[in-house]
């Protein structure tokens, strides 16, 4: 005869084990919060930017998406995720984060927040140059500007590049349909040390020509980013895979009718993670997907 199980008992057994893993997830926490302080004695934080480290992120996000399992929403892990980065980066140098709140504010500040926690002190600036200048005068401090701008705004990218801020990273991080904190966003910062080659490259273009040259670009896997018209005269903001030669990008570009010229490097991310996103059957199809 089979013995009946108390669901009242069932349950205190599970709540104990519950009780047991949040003190351990809180122990490793204290943990690596040593491990933290020791690195900070060991390297110092007497450079620019010394903090960040956008391609170590990126490697450690795919490991944590290609490993993650269950039910609980990846988007949520992700979150976890950079809460405890952010922070613990923020202890090794304390840095705070500008916004561009010229558009959307709103969906800015729960972008940033969900990317950078509560921790770091955060600033609402009215627009992306405003944000560049405020990260040009500190130290190590980092810049949200969202992609999609107002007609109104200028090229606001021209103030990026040479020995100022730059293009480090883009958000999301992880992309799939219907995600939270889904703003398209680029993140900049004055020039980290300890610095990793970028997977995709950033440039900036002067041009002349009225055509759109998106799909065109696309195709050969390039991304235009930003556009700014003035008359005949454009200004364009453009990302290409790190291995992919200059020339191809302006080739592209001529496929499609529009000159241009002078390219300039204005930074660089890490590729971003596509996920299929909380509808689809299983991480290993996830895995797939990272590239």
């Amino acid at each position: 005869m089979t013995e009946s199980i108390d669901p009242a008992a069932r349950l205190a057994g599970l709540r104990r084990e519950i009780d047991g893993i949040d003190e351990e997830v809180h122990r490793l926490l204290v943990a690596r919060s040593a491990i933290i302080d020791e690195l900070i004695k060991v390297k110092g934080t007497a450079v620019t930017g010394a903090a960040f480290r956008p391609a170590r992120e990126a490697d450690m996000m795919r490991r944590l998406v290609m490993r993650h399992r269950g039910i609980l929403p990846i988007v949520t892990v992700e979150h976890i995720w950079r809460e405890i980065v952010s922070t613990f980066t923020f202890l090794q140098a304390h840095y705070e984060v500008y916004m561009d709140g010229g558009r959307d504010p709103v969906a800015m500040r729960d972008l940033a927040r969900f990317y950078f926690g509560f921790t770091v002190p955060a600033h609402l600036e009215s627009g992306p140059e405003e944000v560049i200048a405020a990260v040009a005068r500190s130290v190590s401090d980092l810049g949200i500007v969202q992609t999609a701008q107002p007609s109104w705004v200028g090229p606001w990218w021209r103030a990026l590049g040479g020995d100022g801020p730059r293009i480090i990273a883009r958000l999301p991080y992880i992309a799939f349909a219907g995600r939270v904190a889904d703003l398209p966003a680029l993140v900049v910062s004055n020039p980290i040390s300890e610095a990793v080659g970028p997977e995709v490259l950033v440039h900036a273009f002067l041009g002349v020509g009225d055509r759109d040259p998106t799909d065109a670009l696309e195709v050969e896997g390039f991304e235009l980013l930003a556009r700014h018209d003035d008359g005949p005269r454009c200004e364009f903001l453009v990302a290409s895979p790190a291995e992919t030669a200059i020339e191809a990008v302006v080739a592209a570009f001529a496929r499609a009718g529009v000159e241009v010229r002078d390219p300039r490097a204005v930074g660089g991310y890490p590729e971003p993670i596509r996920h299929p996103g909380p509808s689809a059957a299983g991480i290993d199809s996830a895995a797939s997907a990272i590239r």
